[in-house]
């Protein structure tokens, strides 16, 4: 008997087939690793030049990495900690670095590695090695988040 399973993703269907239900059981108990293997190369081929545009009235690439030129009142920690992930795809961000750039865009937030874990446990955010990336649904988030923050966008 086989037994197949699909998980219906932002960026399409993946499917795991199995002879058994313990075979299936045991390929789903491997799938969050290759998960974070998929995200990682779709994000990477969905990263393009145009896209940092996107960013542009609210991260500005200095010598010592993007900074956040909007006010703090405008972004809430977590807004912010996606957006500079964002601004650092596909690289990602160690936790240090994260808290330099923070403190350079005047988001002293003492608290990020908090909302680093939030955007993990939600889905949004991955850490591979001591690296944190986005994933595609968080480089979705952080797309629309800039799109309603930028004069004449929509709060979604």
């Amino acid at each position: 008997m086989k037994v197949r399973v699909v998980l219906h993703r932002s960026y399409g269907d993946i499917e795991l087939e199995a002879e058994s239900f313990d075979e299936i059981i045991q390929k789903i108990k491997e799938f969050p690793e290759w998960l974070e293997v998929i995200d990682s190369m779709v994000t990477a081929q969905a990263t393009a030049v145009g896209e940092k545009d996107l960013l542009s009235g609210i991260v500005q690439t200095t010598a010592d990495g993007p900074v956040i030129t909007i006010p703090r009142d405008r972004l809430t920690d977590r807004e912010a900690v996606g957006i500079l992930l964002y601004a650092m795809d596909p690289e990602g961000l160690r936790p240090r670095e994260m808290s330099r750039l923070l403190s350079l865009s005047g988001f002293l937030s003492v608290g990020f590695a908090s909302r680093l874990s939030e955007l993990k446990r939600e889905g949004l955010a991955y850490k591979e090695g001591d690296i944190y990336l986005l994933t595609v649904a968080g480089k979705s988030w952080v797309e629309g988040l800039v799109k309603s923050i930028k004069p004449g966008g929509t709060a979604t």
